[in-house]
């Protein structure tokens, strides 16, 4: 229960702080830890791009949104 409280907080500030837009981040976080192999912070990071999806009311990250920390 504790672990799933720490994903739903860090969702929720990543919402909080990025509106419609913490999509994409979550979603490009999770695809940098997928090509490091870094699984078990990858789960982690899954679970928080699931609950921003549903603070957002999305299922995938929105095709006119482009943010990049990369570039």
């Amino acid at each position: 229960m504790k672990k799933n409280m720490t994903v739903e907080k860090a969702a929720k500030e990543l919402f909080d702080r990025h509106g419609r837009l913490a999509v994409e981040i979550a979603f490009e976080r999770a695809e940098r830890l997928s090509r490091r192999g870094d699984q078990p912070t990858l789960g982690k990071a899954l679970m928080v791009l699931t609950e921003v999806e549903k603070l957002v009311g999305s299922t995938r990250p929105s095709p006119e949104l482009r943010y990049s920390r990369l570039n």
